[in-house]
């Protein structure tokens, strides 16, 4: 009876050591993303030159995400994005970077990233989360159907979108997305940002209180 007493305490010592040193390494993780934000005079590595921005941000504040259009937590999450965004695009500045974590993610980044040359991105990007289930089937994926999809945008040159998806290069940025994802510890999608503070959980609440610390503070 006493060795089994040892046991139980030495396990629940090993257990107390391996949980502080998660809530030791989130910190530090925190810390090195929160300092990478405020030395920052560019906004790398939250924004790019490259990177989609949306909003007026008339009060300088930066939300980062990190997507993937394949990811079904993506499409889950992306109504209560564009909700936070239409509340306070006056505000703020949408950054999308991408992580292509997914067989067909990259080609539907091109068609993405191809139609902001008319101006379309936020409702291209709309569509691919909508129609998502479709074309992103997980044990038959056509992401071509989204062609079938995309006429369906008002104002939309679908001839034209085609040839710049032909002629786009996206593999640089793909590449520098996911160097800055690396280096802020972005393990997966979604991932948020609000001026360099993360999102610690994917909830809608949090990331509203997030959001609205910043501007009204």
């Amino acid at each position: 009876m006493k060795n089994k007493k040892i046991v139980f305490v030495s396990l629940a010592i090993l257990a107390l050591v391996f949980i502080g040193a998660i809530i030791g390494f989130k910190k530090s993780e925190s810390n090195k993303v929160e300092l990478l934000a405020s030395t920052s005079s560019k906004g790398a590595p939250f924004v790019r030159e490259h990177s989609v921005r949306l909003g007026d941000n008339k009060k300088n504040i930066i939300i980062t995400e990190f997507t993937d259009p394949e990811c079904p937590a993506c499409r889950a999450f992306h109504p209560a994005v564009y909700n936070i965004y239409k509340e306070y695009y006056e505000d703020v500045h949408l950054v999308i970077r991408y992580l292509a974590n997914h067989k067909n993610s990259k080609y539907v980044i091109k068609i993405m990233e191809a139609s902001r040359n008319q101006n379309k991105y936020k409702e291209v990007s709309d569509l691919v989360y909508k129609y998502q289930p479709a074309w992103a089937e997980k044990n038959n994926p056509k992401p071509k159907l989204l062609w079938t999809f995309l006429p369906t945008i008002e104002g939309l040159d679908v001839e034209k979108l085609k040839q710049d998806v032909d002629t786009i290069d996206i593999d640089d940025l793909l590449s520098l997305d996911r160097k800055d994802a690396n280096t802020l510890g972005v393990r997966g999608t979604p991932s948020f940002f609000v001026n360099g503070k993360k999102l610690e959980n994917l909830i809608y609440q949090e990331f509203l209180d997030l959001v609205e610390s910043e501007i009204y503070k």
